[in-house]
């Protein structure tokens, strides 16, 4: 499941890639991508943390991506906020599933996991249009 702090920072990192200006502020990014402010500060600390976005403080500083948007992908967001997606339990090796290891739908489940993980690696923050909410 992709949580609301993740669509927040694929929003946040939206922003940034398609604005005019070379760097721009938490609070101006949260008041065009409607994002409550108080979140912004964790978001921006675990995307910096990822590599995904520069912070610089004091006169002229503010936040800019740290590579190009067609560098990133929506997969690098959410992992970066979330951690590994999994569409069911069992895929992150520690299920204590008593079906294991010979149950007929963990293939399936894998399949559709692959599936996810190809569009979202494949979607990059170029080429995509948000609207505000």
């Amino acid at each position: 499941m992709i949580t609301k702090k993740s669509e927040y920072a694929i929003r946040a990192l939206w922003e940034l890639a398609n604005m005019t200006s070379e760097r721009t502020t938490a609070a101006e990014i949260a008041k065009k991508q409607s994002i409550p402010p108080k979140y912004l500060p964790q978001i921006i600390s675990e995307l910096s943390r990822a590599g995904l976005i520069n912070s610089t403080r004091g006169y002229g500083g503010g936040l800019k991506l740290s590579r190009k948007a067609s560098n990133i992908s929506l997969l690098h967001i959410i992992e970066a906020i979330q951690g590994p997606i999994r569409i069911y339990e069992c895929q992150d090796g520690a299920s204590k599933c008593f079906h294991l290891p010979n149950c007929d739908l963990r293939s399936t489940y894998n399949k559709a996991q692959a599936a996810l993980e190809k569009v979202f690696s494949e979607s990059k923050l170029s080429g995509h249009k948000l609207s505000n909410r």
